[in-house]
């Protein structure tokens, strides 16, 4: 890094549309409709951290059978991890842990349906 310009590596969710599309039970289950609307265009990492956050307020209940929050501890793992490579400069791992939070996600919505 120069004296002034200061090089950062980071991770967008490119059409945040997409992400309701893509894991419509996850996101209900992020932003329940009792709560404050979910807001518009959050990502694939906003999700995954509230989620996580969700967790670890012990604020998901657990019904059907099928229970996420294992799943969701993984994925927020994840998402630190990516965190972690973009921190580090390491655009391979964060690329690599970008897709294994997208298959996570798609499994546990997978689950969820």
């Amino acid at each position: 890094m120069g004296a002034f310009l200061q090089i950062r590596v980071s991770a967008v969710t490119v059409d945040p549309a997409k992400v309701k599309k893509a894991w419509p039970q996850l996101v209900r289950l992020a932003y329940p409709v009792e709560a404050t609307p979910s807001p518009e265009g959050l990502g694939v990492l906003e999700l995954a951290a509230t989620l996580g956050d969700r967790v670890r307020l012990d604020d998901i209940a657990v019904s059907g059978g099928f229970d996420p929050r294992p799943g969701i501890r993984a994925v927020a793992e994840l998402a630190r991890k990516l965190e972690e490579a973009l921190a580090s400069r390491n655009p391979q791992a964060a690329d690599s842990l970008s897709y294994a939070i997208e298959d996570a996600l798609s499994e546990l919505e997978r689950g969820l349906g």
